[in-house]
């Protein structure tokens, strides 16, 4: 099969981008006018192709019946084309989010679909991965998902994705834009480490020290009788105010260690050492213990939970 030339496809983008301007870069559009594009399809093409051949036979041998089939061709062409046109008017296309992965998967990108009227056979393309057609009854949603094209570990900006209709009898391309405005990251690849503690280093708190397993002081636990030693700003002064007697409070902490990831710390190459740290990130959010992250150009200070776990996941992405 042959390939387009490299300038054939850059001189196609340009254009695109002078015409198409930013109209299209939106997380929601409803396709109007403005916004749907309508040409034969290459089936269609063929058709039209045959079309003229059948005119010129019949002018040539004067066969009325050759002629009528031409124009007969014509008329289905253009009753395709007001179709085409009519199936999709109206139809809102809204991004909803997007499922980021880790490479080398592509992640994957979910929009809904509303239909004022009946739509036939509508899909979303993006670098010729193609989703599944979905037709919609009046005023139904439908949701639809397509993988992106960047498997590679990064932070990547959308593609323009097209949404294109081939109804009815494929013989015409009815389609439109939608540009979402937000960032995909492609996670690195998480690699297994060595045991946990030979490749942590504790915070400045703990004088470097190896992880330590230490007493909580964030959540209120119980109270105890006072013992001797005991430092007073432990003492519930509050309850000896009415009882006369001496409790010491005791805390609890659902993070039981403090912990940091240091990029400077791990061996191998630049992407071997992310991958480490993407699955240490991951071991410590699912143990639930908080830890911090340092790498060359960012530090993220200690934190816990799938919020902070994102965080990390796409500083990793964009080193």
């Amino acid at each position: 099969m042959l390939k387009r030339p490299a300038f054939v496809k850059q001189f196609r983008q340009l254009v695109f981008n002078k015409l198409l301007k930013n109209k299209h870069k939106k997380n929601e559009i409803e396709l109007q006018h403005k916004t749907i594009y309508v040409l034969p399809s290459k089936l269609g093409g063929q058709f039209l192709i045959i079309a003229l051949l059948n005119f010129v036979m019949g002018i040539n041998y004067q066969n009325n019946l050759i002629l009528a089939m031409a124009y007969l061709m014509v008329v289905v062409m253009v009753f395709a084309i007001l179709t085409g046109y009519k199936n999709v008017r109206g139809l809102l296309v809204k991004y909803l989010s997007v499922k980021e992965d880790y490479a080398p998967k592509a992640p994957l990108a979910r929009f809904e679909l509303q239909a004022k009227s009946r739509c036939e056979l509508v899909k979303l393309i993006n670098n010729n991965i193609e989703s599944e057609a979905v037709s919609l009854q009046s005023n139904e949603k439908n949701s639809v998902e397509i993988a992106l094209k960047c498997s590679e570990r990064g932070a990547y900006g959308f593609d323009r994705i097209k949404i294109i209709s081939h109804f009815p009898f494929g013989l015409v391309s009815v389609w439109s834009y939608i540009e979402p405005i937000d960032t995909v990251y492609v996670y690195p690849k998480p690699i297994p480490t060595e045991k946990l503690d030979t490749q942590l280093h504790d915070n400045d708190e703990h004088d470097g020290d190896n992880a330590q397993i230490k007493a909580g002081n964030d959540d209120f636990y119980q109270l105890t009788s006072f013992v001797q030693g005991t430092a007073l700003n432990k003492v519930s002064w509050k309850h000896y105010a009415k009882t006369q007697q001496l409790l010491t409070k005791e805390f609890t902490s659902d993070t039981s260690q403090e912990l940091a990831l240091n990029y400077n710390t791990l061996t191998g190459n630049n992407e071997h050492r992310l991958s480490q740290l993407c699955f240490l990130v991951n071991q410590l959010t699912d143990q639930q213990i908080a830890f911090s992250l340092t790498l060359p150009n960012k530090h993220i200070t200690k934190g816990l939970g799938l919020s902070h776990q994102e965080t990390c996941l796409k500083a990793l992405a964009e080193f």
